[in-house]
């Protein structure tokens, strides 16, 4: 399926389970294309991509998780269509758990696993300085800190006036929302970098209470974004994973 919020990028009628990607705060479904080729070969990846990013650039972007997830919920007959797996990053994984959350009290299939990456528990307040309201270079200051948008983007004055709404967007979502504690009969991974200094192990170990079966927790050594630096590595585990499904 190749929809503008459902990119299917190598097609695979023979898969037995699709993997959707849900990628980080001001990140692009781009950054899970090396993954295409280097994934079981019964896994079809579905990339999520969601207003003001990517082919929808132009879109204004979602600044609450309800609207993100009232879009996706538009194709759930789609995403339970057969078996899934969720994986997110950061933000992208308050995202997933979110639609699984939904999809529960919709009574719909949820999916065989969960891939939790570099997130606090979406329950938990986020104990960081909300970012979102900041003044324009305050906040490009603090962009650069996190080192997660590119040096070419917040060099770059058009560009950053062209990206400043999504991020501005985004980042009030992982800022404001706060997830239902519900433990779901869902299986959820978490994955985290040991120089992560913007997750806690307790925000990590805070997940158990959102899933019904033990969740495992799989470390890389690297900061926040480690799905950068480390993709052969998070790539290599996600094959690990999805290979025992």
């Amino acid at each position: 399926m190749t929809t503008k919020l459902f990119t299917t990028p190598k097609p695979n009628p023979q898969a037995t389970i699709r993997l959707f990607c849900f990628p980080y705060a001001g990140g692009a479904p781009s950054i899970f294309i090396p993954w295409l080729d280097k994934l079981p070969a019964h896994i079809e990846i579905v990339l999520v991509q969601l207003p003001g990013r990517g082919a929808r650039l132009m879109e204004p972007p979602h600044d609450k998780m309800h609207l993100i997830i009232e879009e996706l919920m538009q194709h759930s007959d789609f995403i339970t269509q057969k078996p899934c797996v969720f994986f997110g990053h950061s933000l992208g994984s308050r995202v997933a758990y979110e639609l699984a959350y939904t999809l529960q009290k919709a009574n719909k299939t949820l999916p065989v696993k969960m891939i939790a990456s570099a997130s606090r528990a979406p329950h938990l307040a986020s104990q960081k300085q909300p970012l979102h309201h900041l003044p324009k270079q305050e906040f490009i200051k603090k962009l650069r800190e996190l080192n997660g948008t590119p040096q070419e983007i917040l060099a770059n004055a058009e560009l950053m006036d062209l990206f400043l709404p999504l991020l501005r967007a985004d980042f009030e979502i992982a800022d404001c929302y706060r997830a239902e504690p519900c433990p779901l009969p869902l299986p959820i991974d978490v994955f985290f970098g040991h120089d992560d200094i913007d997750i806690s192990q307790a925000q990590r170990d805070a997940w158990q209470s959102l899933s019904s079966f033990p969740v495992q927790q799989h470390a890389f050594n690297g900061d926040h974004f480690f799905i950068n630096t480390l993709s052969d590595q998070v790539i290599a585990k996600v094959s690990d994973i999805l290979a025992s499904l």
